[in-house]
């Protein structure tokens, strides 16, 4: 009874490893990176081929497409077709093999598959293949500055750009002191090439030190970001300036279109007395052109 179990057992582990080639072994593993944005990323294949005679193809793809294929024939290795970012790395002194993606943005994060299958002698047969989770980052952007807001209050904002992933801690500080979120508005949009943004709005009632505290998985530690109270007092300054530029310029154009409205006026406006003379000297005595003339002061001209 014992002796047809092992029996059993033995042959069930030979049908095993009759499915797997003589001199490669099958490998299927994961890994995770993180790449700044413009950055390379190296994907390994931790596959080390044992017979130099066969002939292998060895491809990177990603969920949509294939961004590099070689072919392994007579010990060379040769592209076929590869992405001008995308790049096979093959070191014989340690037998390495690996695929070099280059300039990555966002939008390249994602799963990696290295598959490597035998193609000589035949049937093809995959062999194995590793996948890499590539996870871009990106850092914000960030700078603090004064604008006036809708209202006339003075305001600042700090403004966080181009950063990914879309996790982002912001809060803003006065005189090293941490301010009170309800305090402050923010403002989030996603950029076109998949970053984010996000401005943090602060009303205040005087000029002191505020500073935006920032915090990015793409930051080794939270940044703080100051401005100093010269540059709220210079924007105070240059806005004072622009209003009283612009009144005087209102109140100089209200006096000249006063002063030419009056001269308008006083070019058209004839008195009575005025109008009597001058009717007096264009119509001649007795002319039937002037009925309305006095006789009195018709008697007058002869």
């Amino acid at each position: 009874m014992i002796l047809s179990k092992c029996n059993a057992v033995i042959t069930c582990a030979w049908m095993l490893l009759s499915l797997f080639p003589a001199g490669h072994a099958l490998f299927n593993s994961s890994s995770v990176q993180t790449v700044h944005r413009g950055m390379s990323v190296n994907i390994s294949c931790n596959y080390q081929p044992i017979n130099d005679s066969d002939g292998l193809t060895m491809e990177l793809q990603t969920a949509n497409s294939k961004l590099c294929s070689v072919m392994k024939s007579n010990k060379l290795w040769i592209n076929q077709s590869c992405r001008d970012h995308c790049r096979f790395i093959w070191i014989p002194e340690t037998v390495h093999m690996a695929f070099e993606v280059s300039n990555l943005q966002i939008n390249d994060t994602g799963i990696y598959k290295c598959a490597v299958s035998r193609i000589i002698p035949p049937p093809s047969q995959l062999l194995g293949e590793e996948e890499t989770f590539v996870q871009v980052i990106a850092q914000p952007n960030v700078t603090v500055s004064h604008e006036r807001a809708l209202g006339g209050f003075p305001t600042v904002v700090c403004r966080s750009e181009g950063f990914y992933p879309s996790t982002l801690e912001q809060m803003w500080m006065r005189n090293g002191e941490f301010q009170n979120a309800s305090l402050t508005y923010s403002i989030n949009k996603t950029n076109p090439d998949g970053s984010f943004t996000l401005h943090s709005y602060l009303n205040i009632s005087d000029c002191v030190n505020y500073s935006c505290w920032v915090n990015h998985s793409s930051l080794s530690q939270p940044t703080i970001y100051h401005m100093s109270s010269t540059d709220c007092y210079g924007n105070r300054d240059t806005n004072k300036w622009i209003a009283l530029v612009t009144s005087a310029l209102l109140i100089l154009a209200i006096l000249m279109i006063t002063i030419v409205c009056e001269r308008y006026k006083r070019a058209h406006h004839r008195s009575p007395s005025r109008g009597a003379e001058l009717l007096e000297v264009s119509c001649a005595p007795g002319s039937r052109s002037c009925p309305h003339v006095d006789e009195r002061k018709t008697r007058s001209w002869t």
